[in-house]
């Protein structure tokens, strides 16, 4: 409760308008319990609750024309985790789908495999007919 204490402060003040000094202590355990459930499931109503100073930050910087603080290599924004898992998926699914290859058959042997096909369902159904279908002229391989 004490590294969050800015966010919920903030929090309480913006989302449920309530003025954190004037409220009880068992009071400000149930609210805090909400924060942390909203916190915890990435379901703030604005980015500045997850880390208030870096917000704070970056707005200072916004207002100054400074160029804006550069994240962490290796760190999560959990604002865009999402698009960025879809991103990634999008491109393993591109890199395999080059990578297999391709088969492309022509007009002839398109018509070979309908006509191997055909004769293998034709002595299929003399079989069970009970008939002698042989393997004269019908291909298996």
């Amino acid at each position: 409760m004490w590294n969050k204490e800015s966010e919920f402060q903030a929090w309480l003040m913006e989302v449920k308008h309530l003025n954190p000094e004037t409220i009880p202590q068992n009071k400000m355990k149930e609210h805090f319990v909400g924060f942390m459930e909203d916190y915890n499931t990435v379901t703030m109503p604005h980015e500045k609750f997850y880390n208030l100073s870096k917000w704070e930050d970056r707005q200072r910087a916004i207002r100054m024309g400074e160029p804006l603080p550069e994240d962490k290599q290796g760190s999560v924004n959990l604002m865009n985790d999402e698009e960025q898992l879809r991103m990634k998926q999008r491109d393993r699914r591109k890199t395999n789908l080059s990578s297999q290859p391709q088969i492309l058959m022509t007009q002839s042997q398109l018509q070979e495999l309908r006509k191997v096909s055909h004769e293998r369902v034709e002595a299929d159904r003399l079989r069970k007919l009970g008939l002698d279908a042989g393997r004269k002229g019908v291909r298996y391989e």
